[in-house]
């Protein structure tokens, strides 16, 4: 940590300014502060064009009148606010880092015994971090990097709701006929759907003949071949089922609405999916990545968004901490509270992919299996299966530098040596 601080401060040259700003919705604070930690003036800016220049030209009078050598912004990651900020100081070429919001509010409670906060006290606190040497080297994605991102967070969030909406089917379904999804798994196939549009109820299809049933449900269908004999079995099923008879109507209702909810995410989705494997084949570390054959297109292109244009890194330790993998040891005295703790203070979706494509990687890979194994079968500080699974994480991302530093193709025992 402290061999990290150093290089950091480092890099700050002699005579430098330093600008905290602390981002909102709508008003910005921005304090200019000098190595010794003068105030040297406040500034209030808006997110748009003409306040950006306002800022800009407040910092260049600072500079001119105190001699200064440059200037360097700090800022937290707060929301979308620090990109706009990002891209126009990188377009005014100048330097910019970002601190972590935790060490902001840790920061200033200690310097603050009353717990005192407003936009101008959190502004001195960033400028303070980043003028010793606490702050991160984060830079916007551009090009292609910056589309394939936007792409997986698209992606990850209609998955979610895609869950939201299944849950929520699922349970305006089992209000109405609760025994239908032993006949029907998936409520989302062509004939559950046909079925669930109009007749959901089991109160509803008790009314009807099997006959008058299927003609009804073959009304709604729109897919290759309606199963004729599900819908016989969620007939005879209806006959005795506990779905409530009360309120019939409005539940049918909110069964389509959620119904044509799922179906309008799922189109989405599709069209997203497409649109991301393009771009991300459309990037030089594509082949590369997808040698690895049991990590899948979708998921190669998640952890490719989630570390950005490769050139960025130096190792693939880099890459561990970015994800948040590397152990954190926590002890105190005598005590250890955990043997091989993570961090989690890296990227949490960079972190799930790679937890899901280990759990495949040890099914069809043989060397992330006989690791895998081994981990747990070593005589000196056996792990358990999870903290075997968290060491594949970390390998797999060494494995993953190694074939985009170097540009080969991936072969069963690559960079396991």
């Amino acid at each position: 940590m402290a061999y990290s601080v150093y290089q950091k401060l480092s890099a700050l040259k002699p005579g430098l300014l330093y600008v905290g700003v602390d981002l909102g919705l709508d008003n910005n604070v921005a304090k200019v502060v000098n190595e010794r930690a003068r105030v040297l003036t406040t500034a209030r800016f808006r997110h748009t064009r003409r306040g950006y220049a306002h800022l800009a030209e407040r910092m260049e009078r600072c500079v001119r009148r105190h001699r200064a050598t440059g200037i360097v912004v700090a800022m937290e990651p707060t929301n979308y606010f620090w990109m706009l900020l990002a891209a126009e100081l990188e377009r005014r070429h100048i330097d910019y880092y970002l601190v972590n919001a935790y060490t902001v509010r840790k920061h200033r409670e200690g310097d603050q015994i009353d717990r005192s906060k407003d936009d101008q006290r959190d502004a001195l606190v960033i400028a303070d971090l980043v003028r010793t040497g606490k702050y991160t080297k984060t830079r916007l994605l551009h090009g292609q990097y910056a589309e394939l991102r936007q792409y997986v967070l698209l992606h990850d969030r209609l998955q979610r709701d895609l869950r939201r909406q299944k849950n929520l089917l699922r349970h305006a379904v089992g209000m109405l006929f609760p025994e239908l999804t032993s006949v029907f798994a998936d409520l989302t196939g062509d004939t559950a759907v046909a079925l669930l549009r109009h007749h959901a109820s089991a109160a509803h299809i008790r009314e009807l003949s099997v006959q008058d049933l299927i003609a009804a449900v073959r009304a709604d269908f729109t897919g290759r071949r309606l199963m004729v004999s599900k819908l016989r079995q969620a007939h005879a099923l209806a006959a005795e089922s506990v779905g409530l008879v009360d309120s019939v109507e409005a539940l049918q209702l909110r069964t389509r609405v959620h119904l044509d909810l799922l179906l309008q995410l799922q189109a989405q989705l599709a069209c997203i999916d497409q649109a991301l494997i393009a771009t991300f084949h459309a990037l030089p570390e594509a082949p590369y990545l997808l040698s690895l054959h049991a990590l899948g297109t979708i998921t190669s292109a998640t952890i490719l968004a989630e570390i950005g244009d490769p050139k960025h890194f130096r190792n693939g330790s880099q890459l561990v901490k970015l994800a948040g993998i590397q152990p954190a040891p926590n002890t105190s005295g005598c005590k250890t509270r955990s043997l091989t703790p993570m961090s989690r203070q890296g990227r949490a979706r960079l972190r799930t992919i790679l937890y899901f494509a280990c759990l495949r990687l040890v099914q069809v890979d043989p060397a992330f299996a006989r690791l895998y194994r081994e981990l747990q079968e070593r005589s000196r500080n056996p792990l358990t299966k999870k903290q075997a699974l968290g060491a594949l994480m970390n390998q797999l991302l060494r494995v993953v530098w190694a074939l985009m530093r170097h540009q080969t193709y991936y072969e069963p025992g690559f960079g396991m040596a």
